[in-house]
């Protein structure tokens, strides 16, 4: 096939927990972050492992078998938008969907000679999973291009000089990278420049690339706005394996909201919406090539309410059969959005409540009374509609005071899933301009304000932990509430997952306290958990 494929595109790679734990553990008296990783994992039999990870050990342990569940198998949303994007400017793409489980497919493509590769970037946070990716491909074909481009990219060339850019790029070891939020028109012109016999990578817009690894040079920054209703994924360039049963989806981009401790906004520009009938075609055409599940990753997916609901009654008027999850503001709906939602499909929601403080709310720019969650809660709890719900302790103006209402707040409305992380502060959030006011010191998982550190935030998550009962534990990291239904799917059970949580939780709490568990009993429990022959996956490809 020589060089037909201009581009290979990776999805996601999962760095081992234990480099993790590596880094981190010696900047422990300096940083939450430590901390925050120990809340998110479980060392037992010889390494760290996330939730998803001792899922599947309890699996084996239980059925004899090894599945391999992880929801980075479904298909990659970045992925597929590039690919699509690609195809319709007449370049060719193959897809390494997971990185962790499809090498030997990227060996395979590596070995025809691809013009370039193309890794994304969109939950990295350190150079360390794009550079695991850069020195597997240099092994296996230290000739092709290597281009990097995504959040983590952006964030990088939006918050550092180009010096220090230049440091972390010669970590990563690639040999271009795509400064841009959205980046699908600069990776394809890059890929038609690579095309021409002399190629002037100058030429093309928001390029930083490096002849020698060392020295970097910069194209002329033009940043893109591609227009979502032109720019939908074409699902007919996937084929149906790739797709069934599952496929993320964005009907938007950007959010409408402006909550101050995130920058997605400035980020991402103004809300932009997707036409309901373009979406209409989406549906109908995913139907077709037999996809069941969809998970809609716009971060105001309900807003604004009018538009949602319209989208709504179209999916309900087709009578598709999705099954969906989403972002939902609980508090921006009335009670006829909660019969519609359930009515399409919903079976699960991502709650960003933040706290259960009516002052802090207000210090995040919320917008929103903690009455208006408490009502929107029952709603989905009445209408079964499963919750994930996630909050944040230590932003600027918390107290142990409003750490007891936040857990009140989860005992009483009793979401079938939490989260609860140490604040992370990004001084190009909209807070920062706030912090003498605050007494807001310090970055990262690093700072101190009026009324409390890092510290005392991270005894706060530890508390919260050990003290909500009406809840199970669902870490942001490693299993979060998107695999949820990739769970289920695979043939376990609404309360084997509960069950499965709850142990994994006791576990955790466990590690609190010592240093290395023993955890033979929480071994034993969760082979129970799973022991029944029933709860083996039943769709092996999905798996």
């Amino acid at each position: 096939m020589g060089s037909e494929i201009d581009c290979i595109l990776i999805g996601y790679n999962d760095t081992d927990l234990n480099w993790i734990d590596d880094e981190l553990k010696p900047l422990q008296n300096f940083s939450g972050a430590y901390r925050h990783f120990r809340g998110n994992a479980v060392h037992t039999r010889g390494r760290w492992r996330h939730f998803t990870d001792l899922l599947n050990c309890a699996l084996e342990d239980a059925t004899g078998l090894r599945h391999g569940l992880h929801v980075a198998r479904t298909p990659s949303l970045a992925c597929c938008i590039l690919k699509s994007f690609l195809a319709a400017r007449g370049l060719r793409s193959e897809i390494v969907n997971f990185f962790n489980h499809d090498r030997s497919r990227l060996v395979e493509l590596l070995a025809q000679s691809p013009r370039t590769v193309a890794i994304t970037t969109t939950v990295y946070t350190t150079p360390r999973p794009v550079r695991e990716v850069v020195e597997f491909i240099r092994e296996h074909n230290p000739d092709v291009r290597i281009v990097v481009g995504g959040p983590h990219i952006f964030n990088t060339c939006s918050d550092h000089d180009a010096d220090t850019q230049d440091v972390l790029f010669q970590e990563m070891d690639a040999d271009i990278y795509v400064f841009d939020s959205q980046g699908e028109n600069t990776l394809a012109e890059l890929l038609l420049e690579l095309r021409r016999p002399e190629p002037d990578l100058s030429q093309v817009p928001n390029l930083i690339w490096t002849e020698d690894g060392i020295s970097f040079s910069r194209s002329e920054r033009r940043p893109e706005n591609n227009d979502l209703d032109a720019n939908v994924i074409d699902w007919t360039v996937f084929s149906d394996d790739y797709l069934s049963p599952f496929v993320w989806m964005r009907t938007a981009r950007s959010c409408a909201f402006a909550c101050a401790f995130c920058r997605y906004p400035a980020i991402g520009g103004a809300l932009t919406l997707n036409d309901i009938e373009v979406l209409r075609q989406q549906f109908r055409m995913l139907k077709s090539r037999g996809v069941k599940f969809i998970y809609f990753i716009d971060d105001t997916f309900n807003v604004p309410l009018p538009r949602f609901k319209k989208l709504c009654r179209m999916m309900i008027e087709e009578d598709f059969g999705f099954q969906w999850a989403s972002y939902f503001r609980c508090a921006n709906a009335d009670e006829e959005t909660f019969d519609l939602i359930k009515k399409a499909g919903c079976v699960a929601v991502f709650a960003g409540i933040e706290s259960g403080d009516q002052q802090v709310l207000k210090n995040m720019n919320k917008a929103v009374k903690v009455d208006g969650y408490k009502r929107g809660m029952r709603m989905l709890a009445e209408r079964d509609i499963m919750v994930h719900a996630s909050f944040i302790i230590g932003f600027p103006g918390e107290t142990a005071a409003s750490v007891q209402n936040t857990l009140a707040f989860i005992e009483e409305t009793a979401p079938t899933f939490y989260a609860v992380e140490s604040y992370f502060h990004d001084p190009k959030v909209p807070v920062q301009e706030r912090a003498a006011e605050f007494g807001l010191q310090g970055s990262g998982y690093s700072w101190n304000h009026n009324t409390m550190t890092w510290q005392e935030a991270s005894d706060h998550v530890d508390y919260l932990y050990r003290n909500v009962k009406n809840s199970v534990l669902l870490p942001l990291y490693g299993v979060d509430m998107w695999s949820v239904p990739y769970f289920l799917a695979n043939g376990i059970t609404r309360q084997q997952l509960i069950d499965f949580l709850r142990i994994a939780q006791s576990m955790v709490i466990r590690s609190f306290d010592e240093e290395r568990p023993n955890y033979d009993r929480e071994w034993a429990q969760l082979r129970g958990v799973f022991q029944p022959a029933s709860a083996r996956p039943v769709n092996a490809r999905v798996a």
